[in-house]
C-alpha cells in the first residue's frame, strides 16, 4: 500500500516510516523543507512538498496515495497562538478528509488520550467515552462522521510517547526540570499517566492501516500507569541533577508551562480495544526502564 505520511520527518513520523517500510509498504512522506526533503531522499523515501498552512498541498499528496496517516503537528513556542494553531490543523484535516470522501481510501487521523479531558479517578477509560477536549473533538468528528461518506476513517489516541531520547512531552518535562533545578511534579505528584514506547505506537498504526475497521479508534498505551512523581524523580537522574524534585501547587501549575497541564491529573487509559481487534502486542522498554537506563539516561 502507498501511504502518504504528514509529519515524515518528525518523532512519531520517522518510526512510522520505518515501520511501514520494514513490512513491505510504499511511503509518500510530507516535507516541508529541503532539509526534510533530503532526510527521507536518505532513505529512499519519496517527497512530497507540503505544509499544514497549505490545504491543497496537504490534498494533493492524499491524492497521490492509496492512504494517509497524519502525524504533523506544529512546533510551537512561548509566543505560539495557540487558537489559531487549532484553526490551521482542523482546516488542514478537513482538506485531506474532504479529498478522500467516495474513494474508500484510508485516513488515520492522530488525536491523543487528553481528549478525554480531566481524569478525576484511576480507572482506565476506553474508547467508548466521550472525546471532550476542544483540541481534540472537531477533528475526530470530522474523521469519524466521513466513514459514512465513503472514507475508510480510523483514529488513534497516543498517550505520552517516549523513546529513542525524543518526545515533545517529555523534551518539555526535561527542559522545565532543568529550568527549576529539579524533576518537576504537580502538588503531590500522584496524578497517574499513561505512556507507549514509540516503536510500538508505530507499530500500532500500520496494523490500524492493515486490520481496522472503519470507523474505529484506539487508545496507544503499554504497562501500567505511573505516578508523576516516580516520572519526575528518573528525569532528574537522567538530566543529572541528581535525583531532586521540585512540586508546583496546583493553583500555580502555568508555571510549567505545557507539560504542566499534561501531568497535573490522571491520564490512565485501556488498550484492550487494541489488543483484541488488532493483535497489538506492545514490547518496548517501560518509561522508566528508558529514563533510567536507556535513550534518555546521563
Amino acid at each position: 500500500m502507498k501511504v502518504f505520511v504528514t509529519g515524515a520527518t518528525g518523532y512519531v513520523g520517522t518510526a512510522l516510516i520505518k515501520n511501514l517500510t520494514g513490512a513491505g509498504h510504499t511511503v509518500l512522506g510530507m516535507a516541508r523543507s529541503d532539509a526534510s526533503a533530503a532526510k527521507l531522499r536518505d532513505q529512499g523515501i519519496e517527497v512530497h512538498r507540503g505544509e499544514l498552512s497549505d490545504p491543497a498541498s496537504l490534498v494533493e499528496g492524499a491524492k497521490r496515495a492509496d492512504a494517509v496517516i497524519h502525524t504533523a503537528f506544529p512546533q510551537m513556542g512561548p509566543d505560539t497562538d495557540f487558537e489559531a494553531l487549532m484553526r490551521m490543523m482542523t482546516a488542514a484535516v478537513a482538506a485531506m478528509v474532504d479529498s478522500l470522501k467516495g474513494t474508500d481510501k484510508t485516513f488515520i487521523l492522530t488525536s491523543g488520550a487528553g481528549g478525554y479531558g480531566p481524569q478525576t479517578g484511576t480507572t482506565p477509560l476506553d474508547e467508548s467515552m466521550p472525546i471532550i477536549a476542544p483540541t481534540h473533538a472537531p477533528n475526530e468528528q470530522k474523521v469519524l462522521g466521513a466513514t459514512s461518506e465513503g472514507v475508510r476513517s480510523i483514529v488513534l489516541r497516543p498517550t505520552i510517547a517516549y523513546g529513542r531520547g525524543g518526545s515533545f512531552p517529555l523534551m518539555a518535562w526535561f527542559d522545565i526540570s532543568r529550568k527549576m533545578g529539579g524533576g518537576v511534579y504537580i502538588g503531590e505528584g500522584d496524578a497517574l499517566i499513561s505512556s507507549v514506547y514509540i516503536d510500538d505506537l508505530a507499530e500500532l498504526y500500520r496494523l490500524a492501516l492493515e486490520k481496522a475497521e472503519p470507523g474505529e479508534a484506539y487508545n496507544a498505551a503499554a504497562g501500567s500507569a505511573i505516578a508523576t512523581k516516580e516520572v519526575a524523580e528518573a528525569i532528574s537522574e537522567a538530566a543529572g541533577l541528581g535525583g531532586k524534585t521540585v512540586s508546583i501547587p496546583p493553583e500555580e501549575v502555568e508555571k510549567a508551562g505545557f507539560i504542566g497541564q499534561l501531568i497535573g491529573h490522571n491520564m490512565v487509559v485501556s488498550t484492550e480495544k487494541a489488543q483484541r481487534e488488532l493483535g497489538w502486542q506492545p514490547s518496548g522498554p517501560s518509561l522508566l526502564e528508558e529514563l533510567r537506563s536507556g535513550s534518555y539516561a546521563s
